[in-house]
C-alpha cells in the first residue's frame, strides 16, 4: 500500500520487494554497479555502490521516498548488478552503462558540441598539426584546446601555417611523394617528404608550435628575434627575412589572446545553478593561463545519490575531452578521489579535483563564469516562456504597437467615498510580474474624480521615470476614451515621446472588453485575440488587487490617525510613535499599560489617559 503525505510517499517495503522479484539476502556486500530495469528490459537507472546490498536495500527499508524514486520503483520490474574489483572500476562501468543505455532516471549530459582540438603527432618522425574532435585514450600525441570557435581556430592555423610550415599530408602520402607539393611552392610546408629540410630545423618548428600553444608566445618571439639578428649578422638575409615575416604573424595572433592568469595554469572551472526542473552548468577552459572559451549545458534533474557534478563531469571527460591538470568545481562529493584517479589514468598525468580557493585571479574567473551562466539560464527560461512563443508579437499586432513591448505597466485607482484616495502601478517584464516596478501613490491633489487622480498618478510616475531612465514600453489604463485622453494630455505636458498607452474598458463582469487607441475613434474588440485577452485580464486584475489592498491599508491608517488626533495629549510626534509601533486601534487597546508607558515621551499617566479615551470611543461606536 502506498500513501502520499506532504510531498513524500510512504509505502509497504515488503510489497515492493515482491513486485520487483528481488531477494535482498542474496545480494553480496561488495563494490559494484546496479541497474533498475522495466518489464521490457529497458534500463531505467544505473547506480554504483561500495556495498551493493546496503545500497539496494536502502530503496526498500527507508520510511520516505521522493516522488522520483517512487516513480522509478513503480516502473521497475527487476534489478541486475555487476561486481567490480574497486570503486574506480565501478565508476568506469557506471559511466559506460550510462553512455550505452541513456537511462531515464540518470542525470544525462547531452554534449552535442565536441569543440575542435589541435593534435600534434609527436610520435612521428615529422610531426603534423591536425584539427580533431576527440582525444583518443592512450594517444601519445600532444593536444591543445578545446577551441570554442572553429572559425577563429582556422584563422590562427592559416597564419601559423606560414610561421610554422609543418607538413600537411598523411604519412602514407608523404612516403609515396617524389616531388614537393603545392604547399611547398607557396611557403606553407618545408617538404620533409623529399628531404628539403633538416630534422633539426623541423624540430625547431615543432618546438615553436608547442611554445606558442602552451602560452610561451612572448618567449618564442624573443628567441626568434635573436635568431633573426644572428642570421643577419652572418649575412643570411633570405632566412632572416623569412623569420621576420613569421614574427609579424605571431605578434598579430598574440594581440588577440586574452591572458587571464599570471601563471601558465591549465584548468577547467565549473559552475552550476538550478531551477525546479533543470541544472544549468558552465565550464571555462583555461590553457596555459589563457582563456580559450567556455561551454554551457542544461541538464534535466533526475535521481542523484550524491552531487550531480559527479555523473556530469565523469560523462564529460570520458567522452574524449582534453583533461586539464586541475578541475575547479563549486562542490565536491564523498570519495571524489576515486574519480580523480580514474581521470588521471585517462589523461596520463596527475589530475586534481578541487573547490575554488580564495584567489584574486581565480575569483575573476568565477565571476566571469557566474555572469555567463546566469545569462544562459535566463536565455533558456525565456525560450520556453509564452512571451517568446508568440505572445509578445500577438500583443504588438492586437494593440497596434510599433514594437514588441518588454516592460508593461498598468494603472488602477481606488477610494472609499472620498477617503483613502490612492493610485497604483503594477509592472510586468516579458509577460511575468516584476515586483521591483510596483508603485503606489497617495493622491495629493484636491480632485476626487478618476480623471484628476489619473493625471496626477501618471504625471508623477512618468516624471520620475524620465529622470531615472526607466520608462515602460506600454502603459495600460483601466477606463474608457476619456481616461485615454487624460493620459495623453499628461504625456504631452511632460513633452515625452515613444510611450505607447492604451485604455482598457471592462464589461459588466469586470472583464477586459474594449481597447481604446490614440487617434482611433472606435475601440478594438479585445476578446477576438484570445491570448492577448487573457494576458491583459491578468495584468488588470493584478493592478486592481494591488489598488484595493493599498486603499484598505491607507483607510485603516487614516482612521487610526483621526482617532488619535481626537485624544488630548497625543500630538503629531506621539502619534507618529504610536503609528510606528502599532498597526491598528485594536492593537493599542490590547497593549499592556506598561508597554505604552515605556514608549518615548510617554509615561504611566498618559498611557492610562490613552487607554481610557480609546475605551470611551469604542463604547460610543457600539451605542451608535
Amino acid at each position: 500500500m502506498i500513501q502520499r503525505e506532504g510531498g513524500h510517499i510512504f509505502f509497504e517495503a515488503l510489497n515492493l520487494v515482491k513486485m520487483l522479484n528481488v531477494n535482498l539476502e542474496t545480494i553480496p556486500r561488495a563494490e559494484g554497479v546496479y541497474l533498475f530495469k522495466n518489464a521490457k528490459g529497458e534500463v531505467l537507472y544505473v547506480g554504483k555502490a561500495k556495498d551493493l546490498k546496503a545500497r539496494i536495500s536502502s530503496y526498500f527499508r527507508g520510511p520516505v521516498l521522493s516522488p522520483k524514486i517512487h516513480a522509478l520503483l513503480e516502473q521497475a520490474n527487476s534489478i541486475d548488478y555487476f561486481l567490480t574489483s574497486n570503486e574506480k572500476e565501478a565508476l568506469l562501468l557506471e559511466a559506460t552503462f550510462i553512455k550505452k543505455y541513456r537511462p531515464k532516471y540518470n542525470v544525462l549530459l547531452r554534449d552535442d558540441k565536441n569543440y575542435p582540438l589541435l593534435r600534434l603527432s609527436l610520435g612521428e618522425e615529422y610531426p603534423a598539426l591536425h584539427i580533431v574532435r576527440k582525444r583518443k585514450k592512450g594517444d601519445q600525441a600532444l593536444y591543445f584546446g578545446p577551441f570554442t570557435s572553429a572559425r577563429s581556430l582556422r584563422e590562427i592555423l592559416k597564419l601559423l601555417s606560414r610561421t610554422f610550415p609543418l607538413r600537411k599530408c598523411s604519412i602514407s602520402e608523404m612516403r609515396r611523394r617524389k616531388s614537393p607539393c603545392v604547399y611547398y611552392q607557396i611557403g606553407k610546408c618545408l617538404a620533409p617528404c623529399v628531404n628539403k629540410v633538416s630534422k633539426e630545423e623541423y624540430e625547431s618548428l615543432v618546438k615553436g608550435v608547442i611554445d606558442f600553444f602552451q602560452g610561451r608566445g612572448r618567449e618564442l618571439l624573443q628567441r626568434m628575434k635573436k635568431e633573426m639578428e644572428d642570421l643577419a649578422e652572418r649575412m643570411e638575409f633570405e632566412r632572416a627575412a623569412f623569420i621576420r615575416d613569421r614574427l609579424r604573424d605571431i605578434e598579430t595572433i598574440l594581440e588577440r589572446q586574452a591572458v587571464i592568469l599570471s601563471k601558465p595554469l591549465d584548468l577547467d572551472l565549473w559552475d552550476m545553478k538550478e531551477d525546479k526542473n533543470f541544472l544549468y552548468l558552465i565550464v571555462l577552459y583555461v590553457r596555459y593561463g589563457h582563456l580559450y572559451g567556455y561551454q554551457t549545458f542544461r541538464v534535466k534533474k533526475n535521481l542523484s545519490e550524491d552531487s550531480p557534478l559527479r555523473e556530469i563531469t565523469l560523462q564529460f571527460y570520458l567522452e574524449g575531452k582534453v583533461i586539464p591538470d586541475r578541475i575547479l568545481l563549486p562542490e565536491l562529493w564523498e570519495n571524489f578521489q576515486e574519480q580523480e584517479e580514474l581521470l588521471s589514468e585517462y589523461a596520463g598525468k596527475r589530475v586534481i579535483l578541487e573547490t575554488l580557493k580564495e584567489d584574486e585571479e581565480l575569483k575573476y574567473l568565477r565571476d566571469l563564469a557566474t555572469r555567463n551562466l546566469q545569462n544562459f539560464m535566463i536565455s533558456c527560461q525565456r525560450r520556453e516562456s509564452p512571451w517568446y512563443s508568440g505572445l509578445a508579437d500577438e500583443i504588438k499586432r492586437a494593440l497596434r504597437l510599433k514594437e514588441e513591448p518588454r516592460y508593461i505597466e498598468a494603472i488602477d485607482l481606488s477610494q472609499y467615498y472620498g477617503q483613502a484616495r490612492v493610485g497604483v502601478i503594477v509592472g510586468f517584464f516579458e509577460g511575468e510580474p516584476d515586483k521591483s516596478r510596483y508603485r503606489y501613490f497617495k493622491i495629493k491633489g484636491e480632485g476626487r474624480d478618476d480623471f484628476s487622480m489619473l493625471y496626477e498618478v501618471l504625471t508623477r510616475r512618468l516624471k520620475r521615470g524620465a529622470e531615472e531612465k526607466n520608462l515602460p514600453d506600454l502603459i495600460l489604463i483601466d477606463g474608457g476614451k476619456g481616461h485615454l485622453e487624460t493620459a495623453l494630455r499628461a504625456i504631452e505636458d511632460l513633452n515625452l515621446r515613444d510611450i505607447e498607452i492604451r485604455s482598457i474598458a471592462k464589461n459588466e463582469k469586470r472583464e477586459p472588453d474594449k481597447v481604446y487607441l490614440p487617434g482611433r475613434k472606435n475601440p478594438l474588440f479585445l476578446p477576438r485575440y484570445k491570448e492577448v485577452y487573457h494576458f491583459v485580464g491578468r495584468v488588470m486584475s493584478e493592478a486592481h488587487r494591488f489598488a484595493l489592498s493599498f486603499a484598505e491599508r491607507t483607510l485603516k491608517k487614516e482612521t487610526l490617525i483621526t482617532s488619535l488626533d481626537r485624544i488630548p495629549g497625543i500630538g503629531p510626534k506621539r502619534r507618529e510613535i504610536l503609528l510606528k509601533r502599532f498597526k491598528s486601534l485594536q492593537e493599542i487597546k490590547e497593549a499592556p499599560l506598561e508597554a505604552l508607558a515605556k514608549l518615548p515621551t510617554f509615561n504611566v499617566a498618559l498611557a492610562k489617559k490613552l487607554k481610557e479615551a480609546l475605551q470611551r470611543e469604542s463604547l460610543t461606536t457600539e451605542i451608535n
